[in-house]
């Protein structure tokens, strides 16, 4: 379940109050028998810390090179070979760590729920600097090599140089009484940093000095109530291969594909999504909030297909593996689907506690963050 800024006490008692007056319209889908084409087999694991904890965070390990970086939201971080999983190093930091991890050069990223950005030497671990902010970090801060940008929970963006974590600049967006409870990651191309907020607007800016470059909206207020008018764009912007054109999510909005150089909507279809999208065989794959996975063409023509057998399991950001699509849900289970159809190929259980942090995929491996802290590395193979 999504969880709420403010008002939770108001959203709980109207959830109450549907699931009371249709007692089968909120439930998860059941699981169900499928004729297996492929199975997942674990190549590693390794556990760490806490994990995401109970505060509904996405914290979301990264590769760069042969190693993946991993952090844990009692401050324990990691960096593994990525093929082995062997560790290399390991920290503990007192830190509450809610948003990671970003990586460039020799650096790691991570934000904290005390409202603190955190640079680290990614060849030991040890904090370099570190620079409060107005508020909780819920995604990784990323970087160019020279500017450091992360976005608050309240709907700022600040600029750092690298070197020292001093302050360069900051955006303060407008941000409503009621939002879903995350922030989309800054997606950086070519001098441009790309944010969306949770007023339902992507807006782009000039890295080194903060211009507003562009700024398009993706979701549109509807409604009566401050739940019905939610409108956030939590997640992660997916730029295409071209780097020329970025794909963005809106809760109760519409998913579009936006030219990065002008800001001009190329296409867009209305759907409504918390998490990222991702794009292979030239389609567009993007998880709705009822829990339907949807495949698009990727010039806008239209829904290629749509499966529905996981409705309402809470299910992560898709991933493209190795001709599969990959989902996580809220009781750890991870899904792959046919790309070309959307049928069920393969299943496996990850974490007890449930998975929700973005996948990534890397060659022929596929790792998934559980929510209790357990990294796992998975091979998708013929039966």
């Amino acid at each position: 379940m999504v969880f709420i800024r403010k008002l939770s006490l108001v959203l709980a008692t109207l959830m109450v109050v549907a699931c009371a007056s249709d007692p089968t319209s909120r439930e998860p889908a059941r699981l169900t028998d499928f004729q297996a084409e492929k199975k997942l087999k674990e190549a590693w694991s390794y556990s760490l810390g806490d994990g995401q904890a109970e505060a509904y965070h996405r914290i979301t390990p990264v590769i760069d090179g042969e190693e993946i970086f991993i952090a844990s939201s009692n401050g324990k971080i990691a960096a593994l070979n990525k093929v082995t999983g062997k560790k290399i190093w390991k920290k503990s930091h007192d830190l509450r760590i809610s948003g990671g991890i970003g990586v460039s050069g020799t650096m790691l990223f991570v934000g904290t729920s005390d409202g603190e950005v955190v640079a680290l030497d990614r060849l030991t671990g040890q904090i370099i600097w570190t620079t409060p902010v107005n508020s909780e970090v819920l995604s990784a801060p990323q970087s160019d090599g020279d500017v450091v940008v992360a976005q608050t929970y309240s709907g700022e963006v600040h600029a750092f140089s690298i070197s020292d974590g001093k302050p360069l600049w900051n955006y303060i967006s407008q941000v409503p009484r009621l939002t879903l409870r995350g922030t989309s990651t800054p997606k950086i191309v070519r001098g441009v940093v790309m944010v969306g907020f949770a007023n339902g607007r992507v807006v782009a800016f000039d890295i080194e000095n903060g211009a507003v470059r562009w700024e398009q909206r993706i979701s549109v207020p509807q409604g009566s109530t401050e739940i019905e008018r939610l409108v956030d764009v939590d997640g992660r912007l997916l730029v295409l291969e071209d780097d020329q054109t970025v794909i963005a999510t809106g809760y109760q909005g519409q998913i579009m594909a936006i030219d990065i150089g002008s800001g001009r909507p190329l296409w867009g279809k209305e759907t409504s999504s918390y998490v990222g999208a991702a794009s292979a065989l030239g389609n567009i794959y993007v998880v709705a909030a009822d829990g339907s996975v949807n495949a698009l063409d990727g010039n806008g023509q239209g829904a290629r297909w749509t499966q529905t057998v996981l409705a309402r399991r809470e299910l992560t950001e898709p991933v493209a593996f190795d001709g599969a699509i990959g989902v996580g849900d809220f009781e750890g289970y991870l899904h792959m689907l046919a790309q070309v159809d959307g049928h069920l190929i393969a299943r496996t259980r990850v974490d007890s506690d449930g998975l929700r942090a973005p996948m990534i995929a890397d060659g022929k491996l596929l790792y998934v963050y559980g929510n209790s802290g357990e990294l796992a590395a998975y091979k998708l193979q013929d039966l």
